[in-house]
């Protein structure tokens, strides 16, 4: 793991006066996939696997029974999926020249800004198994990914949902009723599609689209949700990415995250469709299950740092995802127009 070492010269301290406002909040990106999980946690000591077991359902019995014949013993078929957790973490390096002199607490912010990448780090980790996903939906209905073309459309849901429906999955959200304000609307029982943020105009530009306003509940409304189409209520954060320039060459889409000048390969976004129980997420239970650590400069010298001249800030946690049922999680691919109108 790379080690970095922040000293005074690293972090230009302001000219002439000490700063009196606080350090800008740096804007973080919304950690949507922890809410629509199946969280489930191991002990310590219990080792670094887990085991979801799903029994099948039992195919209707459509056969009269005859007169004294008892019938058919039928066995109980069951579907299993493992998961192995893995441990991850982080360290960054402070001096004591820089500890003792910013102005700005460069512990606090390491501090800060490692708790951030921890969280960051689990959403990414369970965004890339999400994007792993077998069940796969092309915008347009075109034949596969080096063919995409187009921004999502309600037709793409609308096949998604039947998807869903034939393999009896089930809604994330129950029903939100309409209020007494004028121009709200109810929203049905609803599946959740996670996506990257620049596709938000084009969602918006879905026929059906309802903002969050008009539902006209207040607390009806998730983190990073932006409104529903039909049966799917939309949640946004920058950190679904998509793959640079694997769809057709087209000139009105982005490509390589910009609008091209010309026809070009244009980028392919996923937007991830859930429904209940589609994945899990497993975490080490305890008190150490996820912590940042710090160790201060100017204190407890040793062989390696005779003269406690430098600290450390870091974190380490144990994490990690799977999909449950295939099925129930459907990966639909597109592409993002480069000029929103």
């Amino acid at each position: 793991m790379a080690q970095f070492t922040v000293k005074f010269g690293d972090i230009s301290p302001r000219v002439g006066i000490k700063a009196v406002a606080k350090l800008l909040a740096v804007g973080q990106p919304l950690l949507l996939t922890q809410r629509f999980a199946q969280v489930d946690d191991i002990g310590t000591r219990q080792g670094n696997t887990i085991k979801w077991r799903r029994y099948l359902p039992f195919a209707v019995s459509t056969a009269p029974l005859a007169e004294g014949v008892p019938p058919s013993v039928q066995p109980m078929s069951k579907a299993d999926y493992t998961a192995v957790l893995q441990q991850y973490g982080a360290v960054v390096e402070l001096t004591d020249v820089c500890y003792d002199l910013h102005e700005d607490n460069p512990l606090d912010v390491a501090v800060t800004r490692c708790g951030e990448q921890m969280a960051q780090t689990i959403e990414l980790l369970t965004i890339d198994v999400l994007k792993s996903g077998t069940n796969v939906y092309y915008a347009s209905s075109v034949a596969n990914r080096a063919a995409v073309t187009n921004p999502p459309s309600r037709a793409d849901f609308r096949l998604i949902a039947r998807g869903f429906d034939r393999n009896d999955a089930q809604p994330l959200t129950k029903v939100v009723s309409p209020t007494a304000n004028v121009g709200t609307m109810g929203i049905e029982p609803a599946f959740i599609a996670l996506a990257s943020t620049d596709l938000e105009p084009d969602i918006r530009n879905i026929t059906g689209f309802k903002t969050t306003v008009e539902y006209g509940s207040p607390g009806a409304k998730m983190p990073g949700e932006i409104g529903a189409v039909e049966r799917f209520r939309f949640c946004l954060s920058r950190m679904f990415t998509p793959w640079a320039a694997q769809g057709a060459s087209v000139a009105t889409m982005l490509a390589n995250g910009i609008k091209p000048s010309g026809a070009t390969n244009c980028d392919v976004y996923p937007i991830i469709c859930l429904a209940r129980d589609a994945y899990g997420v497993v975490r080490l239970q305890g008190m150490k299950a996820a912590e940042v650590k710090v160790r201060q400069p100017n204190q407890n010298p040793d062989s390696g740092d005779p003269l406690a001249q430098k600290g450390t800030v870091g974190w380490k946690t144990y994490f990690t995802a799977a999909i449950l049922n295939e099925q129930w999680i459907a990966r639909l691919e597109c592409s993002c127009t480069a000029t929103p109108n």
